[in-house]
Formats: C-alpha cells, structure tokens, sequence
C-alpha cells in the first residue's frame, strides 16, 4: 500500500508540474538575489512557474553543496562514499537553512565508527544521531581507548569478538580510521602522562569530573557519616537517618543532628547504591545496532529500526543510562515483553525504601519496577523500557498527570499510539525535536493572530506541542520520506526569495507545490494559510482549504454534517494546479464514513482547525493599508469583516455536527465575538434602507 500511496503522489506530482502550470506566477519577474551561484535556481524557478520541480530541487541542492562543502574536511575517499550515499545530504537540506554541516561530519564519524556494513543498514539511525546532535561536532577524535571504543559500564561490557570484526571490515573494505581524514588543531589536544587525549576521550574524563564533583562531599560531619557507614556495612541507612540526635550519637557515636545531613550523597559516596547519569551518546547507538543485530531481533515484532526514516527515529537518540536499558533489553529477551506498569503506590518515598541498599539507584527504571511509583514515575518507566528495546518513545504531559506516546509500524504504516493516557488527544502534548513548527500564533503586544514558526513566547503549549503533531509526521512518513523532504526544500526556497520579495502568486505556487510533493507536511499548509489571509478575498480563499481538510481528512457518519465533498476541480486558488491537489487530498486520505460518528483523523481535524484559529480570531483592522481610500477603501473593509463573521457562523454549525470535537467550545466564544459583528450589518442594513426611503421621498417632494 505504501509504495502504491509513493507512486501516486509521484505520478500527480509530474502531472501537476508537466500539464497544470500556475498561470498566476508564471512569467512574473523572479525576485533577483544578487548572488552568482543562485543563476541556476533562479532560471529553473522562472522556468517551472515559481513552482518546486527535479529541476529546481537540483539547483537547491547544489546551492546547498557549495555551502557545506567548506566546512567539510573530509578527503577524497570520504567523499566518493558520502557521493553514494545522499541521504545524509537530502536530510541536511531539508532540515533547516542554511543547511548544517555538522549534521554530515557527524554522520560520517558515525559511519566510521561502526563500519561500512552497518553505516549502509542502520543508515537512517546514524542520521538521526547526526541532526540530533547538530549543534556540536561529535566523535573529533578517537573513542575511548582506541578506534572503536572500549564501551563500559558497571553491567556491560563492548563485545571484544564484534569489535574486532568491525576492524576487520573496515581495513578490508575501505581502509577507514575515525579520525585520518580530519585536521585538528594541536592546541585542542589534552595530554596526559601515558601519551596524547583525543578531545572526546578528554569530554569522558570531564564527564567523570562532573560526576565526581556532584558526589564530592566537604562537610566534615558528612565525611565522618560515610567512614562509620563504610565500617558497619550491614547497617542501612533508613535506620539512622530518622533517628534524634541522642539515639543517633548512642548508634553511632556521632555528634550531630541527623535531619541536617545530604543523605542522598552519603548514600552515593558510601557506595550503597550508585548514581544514576546519562549514557555517552555513541554507546546509546551502537548498542542500538548490536541488540538488533542478534539473532532473531530483526524477525521479531520490534520496531523496523535498520527499514524507518530518520525523523522518527530522533526519539531514539536519548542519552539513557546504559546499565538501566541493557537491563531491559535483557528483560525483553528472557520473557519477549517489557513492563507497561508497576505498582501504583506513593510508598517509594519512605525512608526504608528509598534508601535500602541496592545495586540500582532509587530513581533508576528497574528500582520503579520494584519500589512503584505513581503516573510519572510508572510511565517513565515503561517509556524507558520501549526505547530500550528499540521503539521510539517519549513523555506526554496531561493535565496533573504523566503519560507517554510511542511510534509503531503495523500494517505497513507508521502511527502513534497513546499510553497511560487519562485524558482527551487536545491537551495531550510531546516535545518536538524537529525545527520549530509553522502554525497559528499570537503577537503578544498587539494580540494579532497569524501563521509563523510556534515559539514559547508566541503560542499555547497545548498547541505548539501537542501530540498531534507527531500524528502527523506518522502520515507524512506513510508517503514518504523523500516527499516530506522534498516539500521541506521548497519551504526553504521560498524563505529565501522571501528575503528580496516574492509576489502572492509565487508564494501560493510554491507553497502548493510543496502540499503536492507531501500533503501532511503541515508547515506548507499554514504557510499556505498565511499567504491567502493576506490577499483578496481571503476569508473564501482560507476556508476553500479548511474545506480540503474537512471533507477528505475527517469522516463522520453518513448525513452527520450537510457538507457536500468537494468536486475534484475545486478551485483551490483558481488554479488547473489546484485540482490535482484535490484528487491528491481525495486519494490518500479519504476515509470510510459508515457506522461511526467518531473523528477518524485527529491530526486533519487538528489542523484544520489552526488553520480557521490562525486566520479567523481577530475582525480584519479597518486601518490596515488595504483599507485606504486609495485600495479597497471601507467598503472592501465592510465586505471582509462581514465574510470572516460568516465563516465563524459556518464553523459553528460545522463543530456542532462533529458530534466530539475538541475545539466546539473555543469556536462557540469566537462566534460570540463576531455576533457584534453581524448585528452591526444588520443594523447598518436598516439605516440604508431608511436613507433610501428619505431620499426617495425628498426626491418626489422636489418634483
């Protein structure tokens, strides 16, 4: 199904670029940036109507190339390899621009680190790493002890047989080292008695430093606690800490008062239970590879991780605690599942089990198991053992409660699922690990609405997080990844004409160029948004795409809303273009619309209801320069702010049909807003009728 949905999308993305050119913006005059290297995306952008086609995506490409390349020291043979491999490339120009060089020379130490055979398997993964940790150049040195590490921890040990046999390959295949290809700066080294440090071997010891220092103890008192407690092993803590100072100083000889003392760091000093930190970033990936690599891993249910596009694959990239995670991992192999729950108790705060001596800190996922915990403990637990076992997870955040959301494949498609969930999908919110995403916002100064980039300081948490989100890179997978990189590109090609001026209909060409590439990238939607609230006629041309959304993403039952489905020549814009791009929207979304009532897309209905949010909340401002005598002048304001009061009245209606939308109440006190609105036009109504009649009677008097 997945790759008949990727045929489809392709066969009517040629359509539409081949037969249907936007006749708005074809022939208009190309914003000119002043640069050489652009000539040849300015042509192919003159040539293809502002619209993203192979030929323009090649001209952005090599832009981009010549961008990254400076910063790239690799050598010859590195850059055959990268040649061959272009995926790192597509996921660094679509990503963000300028594009991040970071993103390759991470993803090329990666691929060294482990090998040619399993850079060309888990390619996906290793990108994912790199654009994770794009801020920072990782791996510029050796790993720990040699080339390919010496992976330790209290309960694991780096296979010395698979090491081996990752040199082995590499000196046979391609003659690889992590480093050879990279020119350091000899100041950056740190030497040490036994010779030179390679930079990250020197991070490491940081690391320990940091871990030193956060259970280093200088108070005398508590120094004098962990030499007695190192003497008396059999003693637990819990048994002293709650004591007075009298019984404490009769058990221990100690004078002093108990209830001052840092117990959790005498706790960790005395070696009664260890701290509990974040794993390097290399062992998370390679132990990643090495348990799928086992026998029977990949043939099992457990998430395609060597098949699944990198964006859903960032979940992955946490630095968990390497001990905790090979425990369940080891946990999966011995019983084929992992915990989803424990028990639920508020017992783990009492002193004789918090501070009972054991081989896992009190905070560490296999303690949870035991010790219980309540909704934020439970579901980090059972959040921690998924990605463990190779499932993308994360927490969710509901109002008062913790849950946690993962990626599944079944069926041939990618979706997310919902666990320990108590509440409804609307206020049920995950970090995003992608660039900031473009939706409805609100200028906190002057109240407006509009569409741009989510940000803490210009958008609800609830909306700007919400779990939908994520639905929606699940569908924007399901198309395909090359797609939603593709339409990620053209985005950024608009930003940077954007810079210099791009006229309405390049802007609306582009961007609906890009809706074809992949539909559920739902930035193109809310640009296409932003473009169309800006122009003439805007309240018809925005809810002509709410439409879109309403009657191929969402199904109710049959006859609970009087909406008709859209023809398949709808105009979306006035453009042949357009309805390629309904029959695009019609194909792979439509669903069944029998024997339920229920929303079958969360995240269409989402989105479409950002759409009416961003471009509906505020009455168009009668001061806006459109309104000058000299443009449109009031009577264009007076038809606008009347067209926006209808669509409130229409989305009223619609809410109310959906039977359980989220969003009937928020619509419920727009519309109460616009009433004004509507009562003003009624009565402006009644005044013209009433300056018709005087005139019409001082005219016959006259005569």
């Amino acid at each position: 199904m997945k790759k008949i949905l990727f045929f489809f999308v392709c066969v009517m993305s040629m359509f539409a670029f081949g037969q249907s050119m936007d006749r708005g913006a074809r022939g208009e005059r190309i914003p000119w940036m002043n640069n050489e290297e652009l000539r040849w995306l300015d042509a192919a952008l003159y040539d293809s109507g502002f619209m993203f086609n192979d030929r323009v995506r090649t001209a952005y490409y090599d832009y981009c190339m010549q961008l990254v390349a400076e910063d790239l020291k690799f050598n010859e043979e590195t850059w055959e390899w990268l040649n061959d491999h272009p995926a790192v490339f597509n996921a660094t120009f679509a990503l963000e621009f300028p594009p991040n060089p970071n993103v390759i020379h991470n993803f090329v130490k990666l691929a060294k680190l482990v090998g040619p055979y399993y850079a060309e398997k888990y390619q996906q993964l290793l990108i994912a790493f790199a654009v994770k940790y794009r801020h920072e150049k990782i791996l510029d040195g050796a790993m720990v002890t040699d080339r390919y590490g010496s992976i330790t921890s209290r309960n694991l040990t780096w296979d010395p047989a698979r090491k081996a046999q990752l040199e082995q390959e590499v000196n046979a295949r391609h003659g690889w080292a992590v480093n050879h290809d990279i020119d350091f700066d000899e100041k950056n080294y740190a030497y040490a008695p036994s010779g030179k440090l390679f930079p990250d071997q020197q991070i490491l010891r940081d690391w320990d430093a940091r871990l030193d220092g956060k259970f280093k103890l200088t108070d005398a008192n508590a120094l004098k606690v962990v030499d007695w407690l190192k003497a008396n092993p059999k003693t637990q803590i819990y048994e002293i800490m709650s004591l007075d100072q009298g019984r404490f100083k009769n058990k221990t000889g100690l004078d002093m008062n108990p209830k001052s003392l840092p117990w959790d760091t005498i706790a960790h000093v005395a070696h009664r239970y260890p701290p509990r930190m974040e794993g390097p970033i290399v062992a998370n990936l390679c132990l990643r590879i090495q348990r799928y690599e086992e026998r029977g891993a990949e043939k099992s249910e457990l998430f395609p991780l060597s098949r699944a596009p990198w964006p859903l694959l960032l979940l992955l990239t946490q630095q968990d605690p390497i001990d905790e995670s090979t425990y369940w991992w080891n946990y999966y192999k011995g019983k084929g599942n992992v915990p989803g729950y424990a028990t639920y108790s508020f017992d783990y705060t009492k002193p004789e089990i918090r501070y009972h001596d054991g081989v896992w800190h009190p905070d560490a996922t296999p303690r949870i198991l035991v010790d219980g915990g309540v909704c934020g403990r439970l579901s980090t637990m059972a959040e921690f053992a998924q990605r463990s076992i190779g499932t993308p997870a994360q927490g969710m955040g509901q109002p008062g409660h913790r849950a946690f959301m993962t990626y599944t494949f079944k069926n041939g498609k990618y979706q997310t699922e919902l666990h320990h969930s108590v509440n409804t999908i609307d206020v049920s919110t995950v970090g995003w690990h992608l660039p900031p995403i473009y939706g409805p916002t609100t200028d906190p100064e002057t109240k407006e609405t509009t569409f741009r980039k989510m940000l803490p300081n210009n958008s609800d948490a609830s909306m700007r997080d919400n779990v939908r989100w994520h639905i929606g890179l699940c569908e924007a997978m399901n198309i395909g990844l090359v797609n939603w990189e593709n339409s990620r590109m053209a985005l950024h090609i608009l930003d940077m004409y954007d810079e210099v001026g791009v006229s309405n209909n390049q802007a609306e060409a582009m961007l609906r160029s890009a809706m074809l590439q992949n539909i559920a990238n739902t930035d193109a939607v809310f640009r296409l948004a932003k473009v169309r609230k800006s122009g003439k006629n805007s309240a018809r041309r925005i809810e002509d795409l709410m439409q879109g959304f309403a009657n191929m993403f969402v199904a109710v039952e049959e006859g609970c809303t009087n909406d008709k489905p859209l023809a398949l020549n709808t105009n979306f814009g006035d453009t042949q273009a357009g309805a390629d791009l309904s029959a695009l929207l019609r194909s792979n979304f439509a669903q069944t619309i029998r024997n339920t009532k229920k929303v079958k897309n969360e995240w269409a209905l989402f989105v479409r209801q950002a759409i009416f949010l961003g471009a509906f909340t505020n009455i168009p401002d009668i001061t806006d320069e459109q309104y000058l005598p000299k443009n449109r002048g009031r009577a264009g304001w007076n038809e606008d702010k009347n067209a926006y009061a209808k669509v409130v009245e229409n989305e009223l209606k619609y809410q109310k049909k959906l039977a359980n939308s989220p969003f009937l109440a928020e619509v419920t006190r727009l519309n109460d807003k616009y009433e004004k609105v509507r009562l003003q036009k009624v009565n402006e109504g009644r005044v013209n009728i009433k300056e018709q009649r005087a005139r019409r009677e001082a005219e016959e008097g006259a005569w």
